[in-house]
Parts: structure tokens; sequence; C-alpha cells
């Protein structure tokens, strides 16, 4: 069994270590989902003890027609409460601020049977003093932004999500690169979040989360203080750095899936993009996982990841001031159209003595 094991490692050559670099097994020993989620150790949710407080129905057949409407309707303190989503496709853009604990949850074993939906993307224009969403409102700017396109933005600690999809669908129309909206391209504008998170202790379970470009955006607490998510046994999908941002997260026993079809073919792209700020030691870490893509990625075209240099310029990047990006991948199989990681988003080359993205015990997908 083991000699089984050990041929199935993906083998990495001495040409390729540089660009994937592998932990020991002294350091793989102090990055595991513990020390990454510290003193906050949750367990798995079991949607079999909740009761709900509130039902959502478009149909009129619960306690609101709306998510937005469940969601205001919550205090700011006191117990958990739980929140049903019945079967349907909700086409709202949501912001979760300042609640009590709470769970929201849908089918259980059919998360898509529950679709949180909206198309907001980067580029797109919007009156100068309306909101961009309630969470990140920037009323002065003149387009979305990449925040501002979140279908869902939770900014609320210990809030749960289970056996549902949010989606950002706004660039679902494009394809092989042709198609995009107005002041859209390969080159920019094209960031759709579905989901941003900026709080702690957020734990998920059964969620697919679909968009292409930046689908989840994972956020720090402005003010410091731990900013945690725990997502296991659920879909991430997109093409181009579509798990990304400075806090930190857990992905376990899910699927991450590259998507084929927007981009001009032979486009390439990237998984993770994490922006952890210098003197954070955890930032993302994928651990027992499967990376595969869909029909039509091609072999070797996407990267691992690459660092985030968020708000940095080309040449300005100065170590131990600047956002230095922290991510593993371990014990996960890794489908043949991944590639090592890629140059830094400031143009850094990838250089495994200054950048924290590395590798354990993964495995060929068979």
């Amino acid at each position: 069994m083991r000699a089984a094991l050990v041929a199935l490692l993906v083998w990495v050559s001495p040409v390729q270590a540089q660009e994937r670099p592998q932990l020991s097994e002294a350091q793989a020993a102090a990055m595991r989902l513990a020390d990454y989620l510290g003193d906050w150790q949750p367990a798995p949710l079991d949607a079999s003890t909740w009761t709900a407080d509130f039902v959502v129905a478009a149909d009129g057949s619960g306690t609101h027609r709306s998510l937005q409407a469940a969601i205001d309707a919550l205090p700011a303190q006191g117990r958990r409460r739980y929140i049903r989503l019945k079967p349907g496709r909700y086409r709202e853009q949501l912001c979760i601020q300042g609640k009590a604990p709470f769970t929201l949850y849908g089918q259980p074993g059919d998360a898509a049977a529950v679709q949180i939906a909206h198309g907001h993307f980067s580029s797109e224009p919007k009156p100068v003093g309306a909101p961009a969403n309630p969470c990140t409102p920037d009323l002065a700017a003149s387009q979305y932004g990449t925040a501002g396109s979140a279908t869902l933005a939770i900014f609320s600690d210990d809030v749960q999500l289970a056996h549902l999809s949010v989606v950002n669908d706004a660039m679902d129309a494009v394809r092989e690169g042709q198609g995009y909206p107005a002041a859209v391209g390969e080159s920019g504008g094209a960031q759709a979040v579905a989901l941003m998170t900026e709080g702690d202790r957020l734990q998920m379970q059964d969620v697919r989360l679909l968009g292409h470009q930046d689908t989840f955006f994972v956020r720090a607490k402005p003010r410091g203080g731990p900013s945690r998510v725990w997502l296991r046994a659920s879909l991430i999908a997109g093409d181009v750095d579509f798990i990304f941002g400075n806090g930190t997260l857990v992905i376990s026993d899910s699927t991450v899936l590259s998507r084929a079809g927007r981009r001009v073919p032979g486009s390439g792209g990237y998984l993770l993009a994490p922006s952890t700020a210098p003197q954070q030691p955890f930032g993302i870490l994928v651990e027992g996982s499967r990376l595969l893509a869909e029909p039509g990625v091609a072999s070797a075209s996407i990267a691992l990841g690459r660092v985030w240099d968020a708000g940095v310029a080309r040449g300005a990047w100065q170590a131990g001031v600047s956002p230095n990006g922290q991510a593993l991948i371990r014990d996960s199989q890794l489908g043949p159209h991944l590639r090592g990681w890629g140059p830094s988003t400031s143009r850094r080359p990838f250089d495994a003595a200054t950048q924290r993205l590395s590798e354990y015990r993964n495995q060929s997908a068979l």
C-alpha cells in the first residue's frame, strides 16, 4: 500500500523544484488545519439538529419572500438563529453586517437546488453617490469595483453557510474572449465576486461558489484581529485568481475547479492569490482536496497561484512592509492542468526564498 501511495505522489524534477517548493515533514507538522484556525476548532455542521427561525420562499410560503428581508430581521445580538432557504434561485445582492450568530442553509444533499445569484462586475458603471454594496458602499466610485461586485458579502462573525450555492454569473455569456460587456476584456474589468467575507469564525459546508475571475474573496478585518474561514466538503469554481484575499482560509475535502471557455484559448489562469500581511503566518490552506478542471482546460495551463501584491506598483514591493501572500496546498489530488506558482501581480518572478507558496505530499489526480 505504501509503495502504491508513493508512486502516486506528484514528482517534482530538479528543474521544477524552484517553482514548486515542497515542505519538509517538520514544516508540514506546524501547518495543519488546527494551526490555521488557532483557538477556534469547530465541529462539522449537522443540519439534522437545526430548527428554522425564519423560512425564505419566493412563493410566499415562508416567513419572508427575500433573503435580505430575513437577514434584516435578525437581531444584532443573542443566540444563534437559523434561516432556511427553500429551493429556488434568489436574484439578490446581499450584505450581512453586524448580526447575531446565525446559520443560513438550503437543501441538505442538494446544494444546487438553492442558488443566491447576481451579476455585477468590477468595471460595471454605477452612479456616483449610489452604493456598490451596503457592506462596501464606495459612494464616490463610478464603477462597482471588485469588492462591490460581490453577490453575497458577509461582514459579521460566527456565520455558517450550508447546502446552497452562491453565484456571480456576470461573465457566463462570454465564450473564448467574445461577448464581454463594454469596458471589459481579457486584460481587466471582468472581476466578479460570488462570495466575499470579512469576519471571523465563518464556517461553510456543502456550498457551491461559482464564478470566473475572483470567485471567492476572503478579506481580513481592517482594524485587525482574526479573520478565519473554514470551508469543507464544497465546490469552488473559477478561472483567474478565483480564491484570493488577505484573510485566513482553510479549504478541506473540497473540489477546486478550473473553468474552461470564457477566456481566449491559451490565456491560462491562476487558482490562489493570497495577499497575507507580512507579519501574519497563515493565509490560505488547501488540504485533502481535489484540484480539477473542466474539459477544454489545457495541460499545464493553470498556475497553482500567485502572490497578490495588493496596492503595490511594479518594482515597489518591500520585504516586511508589503503584503507577502502565504498559501499551502497539501495532501491533495492535482490534475494535469496545473503547473507551478506564477509571478506576483506586481510582476515579481516567483522566488521560493521570499514568496510563501508551497506544497506537501500532493498526488496526481487519476
